[in-house]
């Protein structure tokens, strides 16, 4: 399993976070706007009032999903060697922030509403990015019909990038367009289920709301082999219990019942646990991203994915300042580094800020500075014959300096993170922070220079077919795809 070295609840709270859960399902349900995924769960044995569109599941359908959900598989990636295996253990998978409807411009330092050609630079500086292990679309493609942009997003994404894409999935069609997509890189939709190179996420209408569009989704890629990730957004004090114990319940509740819809569907289905969660501002009523009441509730929710052996995606690197700066800082570093310690298989939110509200690539890669930091507090202190040191302590002496020892020479990369963009000095042209100058000069080389691996030709060509057919479907037109580089 992924190290933890930060538990936020004793054995006890866990053991009574576990039962609160489950009274919940039991007790209250959920509510599921899919007549299909009702009769589903009705058929595998839970309560279900066709009327209210109520499902209670009991606790023995929860232990039962437990038990065929898969403790590890892998999360493929275009580029073989960026495979993620599940769980984590060598460090942390970071992974990007999205999806909003805005970005940072990087030449006008304001931000505006984000286009195709915005969703494609941030994808390039995330391939190119080695803290970014995992991918998803990180804006909306505004400048595109909105019936169609979520096919083209994912298209100018997967195209961009080799790692692991992630995306959302509103319908059957959606659904059914990724699976297809993907099927035509790796050969066929029976490789694909071998070679997961998409996922998706699935977020309900907290508390305890699955829309039917949304969850059939689910559903599908259940049947299809690919990974769901079942993405809880509490909200405590306005969509959840102000308190943190209440929140994690429901957040707890809410992965449960995700869980169980997903083995229902298909035994074996790969999933992983989920929270984005955290308080909201009692003044202003916002969600406060970024918070540490948030950081401690998905921490919590990495310790339940842990007890049930499942891989964690959790909230963290999160922001709700508005402009790059110190509190964004501050927020990203506490938000990002206590789910670490706790066992996150892998941390969202690189390049996002004011409540994931805005992305930018200069965030991007501050972030990663930020990230190369948080992996290096994870991984801890070696200690060993050689990191004690003894042999060296004694042949310098009191007195003496390691300076020029060989012992240093040996260790001193592995053992102490040397910084890429911060600590620079300041310019004397410019009132701007060193490290956004910075930031700024390595998204524009990175613009410049990067090309991503390319999708063989044929697989392109099949892609652009399958997009021009579900753009027909959507909205009896097909949408220009000149913003491909293939």
């Amino acid at each position: 399993m992924s190290k933890a070295v930060y538990n936020p609840l004793s054995r006890e709270q866990e053991d009574a976070v576990h039962l609160e859960s489950i009274r919940i399902l039991e007790d209250v349900g959920i509510k599921v706007t899919s007549h299909k995924v009702l009769s589903m769960l009705k058929g595998a044995g839970a309560a279900v009032d066709e009327r209210s569109q109520i499902a209670r599941i009991s606790e023995a359908m929860v232990k039962e999903a437990l038990s065929k959900a898969p403790k590890e598989f892998v999360m493929a990636a275009r580029d073989r060697q960026r495979d993620l295996r599940l769980p984590a253990t060598d460090r942390v998978y970071g992974v990007n922030d999205g999806q909003p409807t805005d970005v940072w411009d990087i030449d006008r330092q304001i931000k505006r509403k984000s286009t195709i050609h915005d969703l494609i630079d941030l994808t390039l500086v995330c391939d190119a990015m080695p803290e970014v292990d995992l991918y998803w679309p990180e804006v909306v493609a505004t400048d595109l019909p909105p019936d169609v942009s979520n096919n083209h997003e994912f298209v100018a994404s997967i195209f961009n990038t080799g790692k692991h894409m992630q995306h959302g999935a509103g319908s059957v069609e959606d659904a059914r367009f990724q699976i297809e997509a993907a099927a035509a890189i790796v050969g066929s939709e029976k490789e694909l289920a071998k070679r997961p190179i998409i996922s998706i996420t699935h977020t309900p209408i907290t508390p305890l709301r699955y829309e039917e569009g949304d969850i059939e989704a689910v559903v599908e890629f259940a049947k299809a082999g690919l990974p769901v990730v079942h993405l809880s957004m509490a909200i405590s004090g306005s969509v959840a219990p102000v308190t943190l114990a209440g929140t994690v319940a429901l957040v707890n509740a809410e992965n449960l019942a995700g869980f169980v819809i997903s083995q229902t569907a298909k035994a074996g289905a790969p999933v992983l646990y989920s929270s984005e969660s955290g308080p909201m501002d009692m003044k202003t009523g916002v969600f406060l991203s970024g918070s540490t009441e948030g950081a401690l509730i998905n921490s919590a929710g990495c310790q339940m994915a842990r007890r049930y052996r499942l891989p964690s995606q959790v909230g963290g690197t999160a922001a709700s300042g508005c402009r790059p700066g110190y509190e964004i800082g501050y927020q990203k570093a506490i938000s990002a580094l206590l789910p670490a310690m706790a066992g996150a298989d892998q941390i969202v939110g690189i390049g996002g800020f004011e409540r994931s509200g805005c992305e930018s690539v200069e965030q991007v890669v501050m972030d990663c500075e930020l990230w190369r930091n948080i992996l290096r507090a994870w991984r801890g202190i070696d200690v060993n014959k050689d990191t004690l040191a003894f042999d060296t302590i004694a042949r310098v002496g009191p007195g003496g300096y390691f300076m020029k020892d060989t012992h240093t020479l040996k260790f001193f990369r592995k053992e102490n993170l040397l910084p890429k963009i911060a600590m620079l000095p300041p310019p004397q042209d410019s009132g701007e922070e060193p490290i956004k100058l910075a930031a700024r000069r390595e998204a524009k080389r990175i613009l410049a220079e990067h090309r991503p691996p390319e999708i063989e030709k044929d697989a392109a060509r099949q892609i652009k077919d399958i997009l021009r057919k579900y753009d027909e479907m959507a909205i009896k037109a097909s949408v220009p795809t000149d913003y491909l580089r293939f």
